[in-house]
C-alpha cells in the first residue's frame, strides 16, 4: 500500500509543472535581457541613437542591427538555460522518489509510487510541462516492473499501455532495457550480445550490463575481478554487483567468498527478488548448524 507520503511527492511533482511553460518562459526573458546588458557593456548602446562627436551629431543604428547575430546568440543563451532549468526542476523531484529504490532498495514500494505516479498523470488535462514528467514516469514505471522481475507485464506495459510516441528515444531505451533484461533472464548469450552491440551508450558504459555479457560467456573468474574493480554507487546497485559477484565466486567454486556476498545481499537487499535467491543459496551451501541464525 502506497503511502501518503509517495502520494504527496509526485502531485506535487505534477503541480510544479502545471505553470512550467510560463515559468520557463520567465527565465528565458530574464537571461535574455541579462545576456543583452553583458553584450552591451562591451558593444554600447544596442538600439539606434544618435551620438555627438567633434561637434557632430551622428546616426548609430547600435549593436542589434550593426551585430544581429549576438542578438540571437543571447536568444539562444536564454533558451538553454531556460531548458535547463526546467529538466533540473524535474529531475530534482524525479531523485526524490528514486531514492526509494536506489537508497532504500525498497523495489517493492518504488512500483507501487510508478504505478500512482502514471494513473495518477493519466487523470489530468496536461499543462505546462506535465506531459514531460508523465513520460519520465512511465519509463521509470517500466525500470520499476523489471527490478520487480515483472517482466510479461512490463512487455504489456511497453506494447500496449505506453502512451505517447514509440518511436522517442525514451520509448527505445525503455524496449532495449527489457530485451538486455530478458535475454540475460533466459541465459541467451546470442541475443544479449546482438542486443549489447547496438545499444546506447548509456548501456555500453554500465558496468553490470557488461559483468553480465562476460557471464553469460562464463568468464566467470574475469567477471569477478572486473565486478572486483568498483563498487556501487549506491546500495542499489552495490547489491546488484554483490549478487552477480557471489553467483560468479558460487561457478569457480570459492564457496567462501560467495557466501560473503550472498549475505550482504541478504542483510541490504530489502524487496529486491535477488534476496530471496541469495537467502536460498545460504540456506542450500552453508552448514545445517547455523541454518537456524539465517532463518530468525
Amino acid at each position: 500500500m502506497l503511502d501518503k507520503r509517495s502520494e504527496d511527492q509526485i502531485q506535487r511533482a505534477y503541480d510544479r509543472q502545471k505553470k512550467g511553460r510560463t515559468k520557463g518562459f520567465l527565465v528565458l526573458l530574464v537571461v535574455y535581457i541579462l545576456m543583452i546588458g553583458i553584450v552591451s557593456l562591451f558593444s554600447g548602446n544596442p538600439i539606434p541613437h544618435k551620438e555627438t562627436l567633434l561637434f557632430f551629431s551622428i546616426w548609430d543604428y547600435g549593436w542589434i542591427y550593426t551585430y544581429p547575430y549576438l542578438v540571437v546568440l543571447c536568444g539562444v543563451v536564454g533558451l538553454a538555460f531556460s531548458l535547463i532549468w526546467i529538466y533540473y526542476i524535474i529531475l530534482r523531484d524525479l531523485i526524490k522518489i528514486d531514492e526509494i529504490v536506489l537508497q532504500q532498495c525498497d523495489v517493492e514500494m518504488y512500483l507501487e509510487t510508478m504505478r500512482y505516479g502514471v494513473s495518477y498523470g493519466k487523470k489530468l488535462k496536461f499543462r505546462g510541462f506535465q506531459k514531460l514528467l508523465f513520460m519520465l514516469l512511465q519509463q521509470r514505471l517500466s525500470t520499476a516492473l523489471i527490478s520487480n522481475a515483472k517482466l510479461e507485464e512490463c512487455r504489456q506495459f511497453l506494447t500496449e499501455e505506453w502512451i505517447g510516441k514509440k518511436n522517442s528515444s525514451l520509448y527505445k531505451l525503455a524496449i532495449m532495457n527489457l530485451d538486455l533484461v530478458e535475454a540475460y533472464y533466459h541465459l541467451d548469450t546470442d541475443k544479449y550480445n546482438s542486443l549489447f552491440q547496438k545499444a546506447a551508450p548509456a548501456f555500453k558504459k554500465h558496468k553490470l550490463f557488461v559483468a553480465e555479457q562476460m557471464f553469460l560467456e562464463q568468464k566467470y573468474e574475469q567477471t569477478a575481478a572486473f565486478l572486483g574493480t568498483y563498487k556501487g554507487k549506491n546500495p542499489y546497485n552495490e547489491v546488484q554487483r554483490q549478487y552477480l559477484l557471489g553467483e560468479c565466486f558460487d561457478k569457480t567454486g570459492n564457496k567462501q567468498m560467495a557466501e560473503e556476498c550472498m549475505r550482504h545481499v541478504s542483510t541490504h537487499g530489502n524487496t529486491m527478488p535477488c534476496k530471496k535467491k541469495a537467502q536460498e543459496w545460504i540456506l542450500s551451501n552453508i552448514p545445517k548448524r547455523i541454518e537456524s541464525s539465517i532463518t530468525n
